[in-house]
């Protein structure tokens, strides 16, 4: 995102934060399409995703005046929507238990995908744990840095750079078979 891009997007916030209607208009808007893709691959096909999707947005409305740092709203928003999914995860009994104690491997060798592999990517996605869909999608869709990841998460960043490099190989071993 350019300089003015965060800065308006800054102003966007601060308008919320007083009421401004339009600017929530706005604001959903902006984030409408990445924010319903992530919650609707975090938990896979399932007729919740509206739900939740809603519910985050209320979440957000009702408590964005307590939002100290503008800049920090994308952070705040993708750890609204992943509460909110696991929440639901956990009323399915879907959620696996997490091994937040994986150290990360020394190779940082990065798998490079052509763009024909998009749709298969998608695809494959689908098919891999929350926990690795979740860092995939907030690193390679949202760009997010790591340290961004880490506080959407709520995990170390070492716990970050594990889970993506185990949900690079998990990716990858989906797109071979």
């Amino acid at each position: 995102m350019s300089p003015s891009d965060q800065l308006l997007e800054q102003l966007l916030i601060f308008r919320c934060q007083i009421g401004d209607r339009d600017a929530f208009a706005e604001l959903i808007g902006r984030y409408q399409k990445p924010l319903r893709y992530f919650i609707s691959h975090l938990l896979g096909k399932s007729q919740i995703t509206e739900d939740v999707f809603q519910d985050t947005w209320l979440t957000v409305i009702r408590r964005i005046h307590t939002l100290k740092k503008a800049d920090a709203f994308p952070i705040w928003l993708y750890r609204i929507a992943r509460n909110r999914v696991y929440q639901e995860l956990r009323k399915k009994r879907q959620l696996l238990t997490l091994h937040e104690n994986l150290e990360a491997p020394s190779s940082t060798d990065d798998i490079i995908f052509s763009p024909d592999d998009v749709a298969k990517i998608h695809e494959c996605l689908e098919k891999l744990r929350p926990e690795y869909r979740e860092v995939l999608m907030l690193r390679f869709l949202e760009q997010m840095p790591y340290r961004d990841i880490a506080q959407v998460i709520s995990c170390d960043l070492g716990t970050v750079k594990s889970r993506i490099h185990y949900a690079k190989r998990a990716l990858k071993q989906e797109m071979e078979e």
